[in-house]
């Protein structure tokens, strides 16, 4: 009841971020815009598994939507009930996930490019008409603003350590840590943020600035991918999405009777950008989520190709776009497996893992069809390696851990994730926790399986044949025994 409970708050909130994406295209671009903005978020994979996650990646996604929206909001009529509106959108947003902490500088540039971007869809009149806005009444505003999203924030966390001194804190990663060693000299001053927030973002900075063992392309490092978000989108966002974003940066360099509106087009691509960039800066690198608020501002962008439906000076163009709506509604013929959802260029969800892994593919999702399967086939006892959190137990399978680095002869369920060679753990029978190698399960790759479950449990027979051929192919490459 619990899970369902979770995941149901989460459906909602995906489902409030859609309709806020669909009416804020709507506003910038027409009925037709916000049509196509819902029809490709409720259509995109990868938004639609997250969307029923009990993770902060959803809400981290939403919220950026309606934090922005809200200033854009706030950018047309600055005024105090606008100001009061966007600082609490601001602050629950802060409650969501630590990556909105973003939010912050982005929505300053934002509201910054909206103000001059309303002067492109002014007409001279309504210019004319506009009162010059006091750089004072907004500097106030912006402060009810910020001092509400903080209020609202602590608020969150009820108010416990809120306003403890910087040299309270027993800091332990190394950015935190370095930024309260600048601050030393006022150190004395209270911090107006909850104390296990700021704990918690320290945490979190700890975790990021550890090695992690990142997978792209059939390569691993732990020093991390140049360009692995890049390439995690090129692979996991739907093909219709990408070539509508691409046709549409093509579109605004060329010249036509369309106004282009340049401050517009780059307020909404700021935060994929910066979402992104962000992203990119750390080494740990384990899945598209923690680029997943950047998706809505994709889409938010590319709705405004509906200003192309004109048959008769855009015939092209028209029934290009119609043929990508279609496809992208055919982007979930993969249901229920979002999660593993892998573009046609990547090869699909089968080929997917050979690009990428982790929560990019294989969260442990199929543990139920697992249990299924063994059901449906008498299987009692089955090797397992499973990539996930939830006790194989409790689904009634009885499993023992499959032998380190060589097979032998049995029935095995390998998850994806193990069979590409990625460390992690495994629960054992006992509910111990026993750590994976890299590669420990790597030898499962050389077999054919017999069943997939979903796309990330691979179940296999192996015969004493089977174990004597990985054998003379190991001897002959100089790898095993």
């Amino acid at each position: 009841l619990t899970v369902l409970l979770g995941r149901t708050v989460i459906v909602l909130i995906s489902v409030a971020g859609g309709l806020v994406t669909a009416i804020w295209a709507r506003e910038l671009f027409g009925d037709g815009a916000g049509c196509l903005a819902a029809v490709f978020w409720a259509f995109e994979p990868n938004l639609i598994a997250h969307g029923s996650l009990v993770t902060t990646d959803m809400g981290a996604a939403a919220f950026f939507v309606f934090a922005l929206f809200a200033v854009w909001k706030f950018a047309a009529r600055p005024n105090w009930k606008m100001a009061l509106i966007y600082g609490g959108v601001l602050g629950l947003a802060q409650l969501a996930k630590f990556t909105s902490l973003l939010l912050y500088p982005i929505a300053i540039i934002e509201f910054v490019l909206f103000t001059f971007a309303r002067k492109e869809r002014s007409s001279a009149a309504q210019k004319a008409d506009e009162k010059p806005r006091s750089p004072v009444k907004l500097t106030g505003l912006w402060v009810l603003a910020l001092t509400t999203s903080l209020l609202l924030l602590n608020a969150g966390y009820l108010f416990r350590g809120s306003f403890s001194s910087l040299k309270s804190y027993d800091l332990q990663s190394a950015t935190l840590r370095g930024l309260s060693q600048r601050l030393t000299p006022i150190g004395w001053m209270p911090v107006p943020l909850p104390r296990d927030y700021v704990e918690g973002i320290d945490h979190q900075r700890r975790v990021m600035e550890q090695q992690h063992p990142v997978f792209l392309d059939g390569q691993w490092s732990v020093d991390g991918i140049p360009h692995y978000y890049l390439w995690g989108l090129f692979y996991k966002l739907p093909h219709p999405l990408q070539i509508l974003v691409l046709a549409t940066l093509i579109w605004l360099v060329l010249p036509g009777a369309i106004p282009r509106r340049p401050l517009t087009q780059i307020a909404l691509l700021l935060p994929a950008v910066g979402m992104i960039a962000m992203a990119e800066s750390s080494t740990m690198q384990l899945g598209v989520r923690y680029v997943l608020p950047a998706i809505p501002f994709l889409i938010l962008f590319a709705s405004q190709a509906v200003l192309w439906f004109d048959g008769k000076a855009y015939p092209l163009r028209a029934v290009t776009t119609s043929l990508l709506i279609g496809w992208m509604v055919l982007s979930v013929r993969y249901h229920p497996d979002h999660l593993a959802y892998f573009n046609e260029l990547a090869g699909g969800p089968l080929g997917g893992r050979e690009h990428l892994l982790d929560s990019n593919l294989d969260w442990g999702q199929d543990l139920g069809g697992l249990a299924a399967y063994l059901n449906e086939h008498q299987m009692k006892d089955v090797g397992l390696a499973y990539f996930g959190t939830v006790p194989p137990s409790a689904l009634g399978i009885s499993y023992h851990i499959p032998p380190s680095r060589s097979p032998q002869p049995g029935r095995y369920a390998i998850s994806a994730n193990f069979e590409q060679g990625r460390p992690h753990w495994v629960r054992t029978p006992k509910g111990e926790i026993r750590p994976v190698d890299i590669g420990e399960f790597e030898y499962f790759r050389f077999f054919e399986p017999v069943a997939r479950i979903g796309y990330t449990i691979d179940v296999f027979d192996l015969t004493q044949a089977d174990v004597d051929r990985w054998r003379a192919a190991a001897r002959s490459a100089g790898l095993g025994r």
